[in-house]
């Protein structure tokens, strides 16, 4: 049976079909044209989101953390000027926590997640350069439209986001791990044919700093100063050269502190 691909509008082919969250049938479908593999009409996503964040998600600190890290070294090394930045799916608040922290004016949303770590810090709408989507392309039914809504809500002319991508010459069988059929959460899953497609999309073109990490952007980026990793924002603030070179942002953490005290004292009439 084919059905119509939510990116491409193309005819695709059933792949296999397997239970999820124990008790639901999922199907899932090919589109060729791009790479790309979906579920169709996941209609369980509703007790899948019971919970946003999944119990098996132990990685959840550690991922947040190296995210801000590659980020905030991505940020300096192309010498992006983040006047606002926005967590598209900031989960509870740990990366928008951790870039501020790092001096980067950045802002929750999630529809689904209870904003913990950030309050105080939801985004508004408006231009905000830089975006990030991370662990959130794969949640969704049609990640293209996602991105073409949130770059017309924010403006934004890069966004960061991770992907693990599938090779077309050698398609996943159904013992692959990232279909994740216990959480019933993931039921979009793309190649590098369908990321450099969705960015085309929206105007941008895709780059690739190694690993999950990758970027959509209008701007030209450099992706291999040395490769980003979670360590060189460290390795850059204990070195006198790389500090003259760059122009490392004043943490926010203190300025937080004392703008959300302010704020709970005019609340409280203190």
């Amino acid at each position: 049976m084919r059905k119509k691909s939510p990116l491409s509008g193309l005819d695709c082919e059933r792949l296999f079909s397997h239970q999820v969250l124990g008790k639901y049938k999922a199907n899932y479908y090919y589109d060729k044209s791009i790479g790309y593999i979906f579920v169709d009409e996941p209609y369980w996503l509703e007790e899948a989101y019971d919970s946003a964040i999944t119990i098996t998600d132990t990685g959840i600190l550690v991922r947040n953390n190296a995210n801000a890290n590659r980020v905030s070294t991505a940020i300096l090394m192309n010498s992006i000027n983040v006047k606002k930045g926005v967590d598209l799916g900031g989960g509870y608040g740990l990366f928008v926590r951790g870039m501020r922290d790092k001096g980067f004016n950045f802002f929750w949303e999630d529809k689904y997640a209870e904003n913990l770590m950030a309050r105080g810090f939801e985004a508004d709408e408006g231009v905000h350069e830089v975006a990030v989507a991370f662990e959130v392309l794969e949640h969704l039914a049609n990640p293209l439209q996602f991105l073409q809504n949130a770059k017309l809500k924010y403006n934004f002319h890069t966004c960061f986001f991770t992907a693990t991508c599938f090779d077309m010459n050698d398609l996943p069988d159904e013992n692959w791990w990232y279909w994740v059929f216990e959480t019933g959460q993931h039921i979009s899953f793309f190649s590098k044919k369908t990321l450099k497609y969705m960015a085309s999309q929206i105007d941008m073109k895709l780059f690739h700093f190694g690993g999950e990490f990758y970027a959509f952007s209008s701007l030209s980026l450099e992706t291999k100063p040395r490769r980003i990793k979670s360590w060189v924002p460290k390795i850059l603030r204990s070195n006198n050269k790389f500090k003259k070179d760059f122009d490392f942002p004043k943490s926010l953490t203190k300025s937080d502190f004392k703008f959300l005290r302010k704020n709970l004292q005019k609340k409280n009439n203190v």
